[in-house]
């Protein structure tokens, strides 16, 4: 039952939003494949202070960036369980302080972190379900105080 007034509020506060918005067209970028700028699956986009774009291209395992009209700028990961590797990556969000990128590696169950340009800087999570334990951690937010917030589906809560 709390669920579905929380699902409500929700609804109601987008559509309050979007009902006093006006909205406009701005472009689009990408087609299907595996070149630069090209995607299988793209899921989680985030967005840094400099206006760069971070894009989870979930089939191709990997996270590749733009410029904010969509010029690509590079990609970094690769299919595995290393670091900067990915399983699956579909959150991404960007430190407002810092840039870092972080991302939800759902297939690995962790959350990995690196500079703007994609170098790895650390990561946490495990599979399981106790604290810092994650069962697909699917997206991942950063406030400005640098709190991370990771959505753990399998789980059914937020970390």
């Amino acid at each position: 039952m709390k669920a579905k007034g929380l699902i409500l509020i929700t609804a109601a506060f987008f559509l309050a939003g979007a009902a006093g918005a006006a909205y406009e067209y701005a472009g689009k970028w990408g087609s299907s494949g595996s070149g630069n700028g090209q995607f299988t699956m793209p899921h989680g986009v985030g967005v840094a202070s400099s206006g760069n774009v971070y894009v989870a291209d979930t089939g191709n395992y990997r996270i590749q960036y733009f410029t904010s009209t969509g010029s690509f700028l590079g990609k970094w990961g690769s299919s595995g369980s290393g670091n900067g590797q990915f399983n699956a990556p579909l959150g991404v969000a960007v430190n407002p302080n810092t840039n870092h990128v972080y991302v939800a590696d759902s297939g690995n169950n962790r959350v990995q972190y690196f500079t703007p340009t994609g170098s790895f800087l650390g990561k946490w999570g495990s599979g399981g379900s106790g604290n810092g334990q994650f069962i697909s951690s699917t997206c991942v937010a950063v406030a400005s105080n640098g709190n991370a917030y990771v959505t753990d589906m399998g789980n059914h809560r937020v970390q």
